[in-house]
């Protein structure tokens, strides 16, 4: 009786591994928070591999255990999470940051996409960013906390304003989207795809 194993795009195989990969990559980590990481080998003919990696860490930026669950440092570094089998190695660009991010798009009552929108944080207007031609802002290196973010639409003689509280995490970005209750007509729109 013969058996074989059908190889193909996702197979794991058993022969040796000729690189390994480490995801995600690159990370950021907020300060004292988890990431789980993982390593797949891919053969000579980037066939997955079942591998069991060595962790590691490089630059001072945490811990990991051997299952890849890395815990972060309590500051601001950047560094590597190393996964090692069979004298290979892969790695992953970590940041561990004490900052946060508000991103999210800027719409009228239509559904059309607004640039030239300012988004702000109330407590701290230097945190601010304008909408591009999609409607889409980010506002980063937000430190943790909750903040009042508003929306500066008087560029496009609009007197609507919407706001929103949201709370920033350090390492994550928090999601904000805005809509304006009126419609704005301005050459400088685009508008949601029809699906």
């Amino acid at each position: 009786m013969f058996g074989f194993l059908a190889a193909g795009c996702g197979d794991i195989t058993g022969g040796g591994a000729a690189s390994i990969v480490v995801s995600p990559t690159p990370a950021i980590v907020g300060v004292n928070q988890t990431q789980f990481f993982t390593a797949l080998g891919r053969d000579s003919g980037g066939l997955l591999i079942a591998i069991s990696p060595t962790w590691s860490v490089s630059g001072n930026i945490g811990t990991i255990t051997s299952s890849g669950l890395f815990t972060a440092t309590s500051t601001d570094a950047a560094g590597s999470v190393i996964a090692t089998a069979d004298s290979l190695s892969g790695s992953a660009a970590v940041t561990v940051t004490t900052t946060g991010w508000l991103s999210g798009q800027v719409s009228d009552v239509n559904g059309t996409l607004i640039s030239g929108i300012r988004v702000y944080l109330k407590e701290i207007p230097a945190y601010g960013d304008g909408t591009d031609t999609s409607g889409d802002y980010l506002i980063a290196y937000i430190p943790p906390g909750t903040y009042e973010a508003d929306i500066d639409a008087s560029a496009h003689s609009n007197t609507d304003a919407a706001s929103a509280e949201v709370t920033i995490v350090a390492g994550e970005t928090t999601t904000q989207d805005f809509r304006l209750n009126t419609p704005v007509t301005s050459s400088t729109t685009t508008t949601f795809p029809e699906f």
